[in-house]
C-alpha cells in the first residue's frame, strides 16, 4: 500500500463515522467544482468520495470541461450551473445546508488529503448543526 492509499484509508476510517451523523440531518450536500485536467481535483475527488459515500451525503460534481473527475462518473457542466459557473479556482468544494437554505461552507484548493478531509468534515458538521 502506498503512502497516499494509506492516508486515504485512515482518513476514511476516521471521518466517515463522524460524518454519518450529518445524515441524521437531511439536507446537507456537497458541490465539488473542478475540471478533469486539474491535478488537484484528481487528488481531492477520491478523498471526498471516501468521506461522503459511506455517510450517504450527496455530492454534485460540476466539471468546467463537462468531463468526469474520477471516481465521480456523473457530472454537471459547471459552465451552465448557476453557482458553479462563477467559480474559477479549482477545486472548490461547497457545502449546502437545506435548513439554512444556502451554501454554508467553502473549501478552496487542495493542500493534502488530511487537510482537505478535516476541512470538509468541519464544514459538513457545521452545516448539519453539529460541532466536531
Amino acid at each position: 500500500m502506498n503512502r497516499r492509499a494509506f492516508i486515504l484509508s485512515s482518513l476514511t476510517a476516521a471521518a466517515a463515522p463522524a460524518l454519518a451523523g450529518a445524515q441524521e440531518n437531511p439536507g446537507v450536500g456537497v458541490i465539488f467544482i473542478g475540471a478533469s485536467w486539474c491535478s488537484f481535483c484528481k487528488s481531492a475527488a477520491p478523498v471526498l468520495a471516501a468521506m461522503t459515500q459511506p455517510a450517504g451525503i450527496p455530492v454534485l460534481v460540476a466539471s468546467h470541461d463537462a468531463r468526469p473527475i474520477p471516481p465521480f462518473a456523473e457530472v454537471t457542466d459547471a459552465r451552465t450551473h448557476p453557482v458553479a459557473a462563477q467559480i474559477t479556482e479549482f477545486p472548490t468544494t461547497l457545502i449546502y445546508s437545506q435548513a439554512a437554505g444556502e451554501i454554508t461552507g467553502q473549501i478552496t484548493g487542495y493542500r493534502n488529503a488530511r487537510h482537505f478531509a478535516q476541512s470538509v468534515r468541519a464544514a459538513v458538521l457545521a452545516a448539519a448543526g453539529r460541532t466536531g
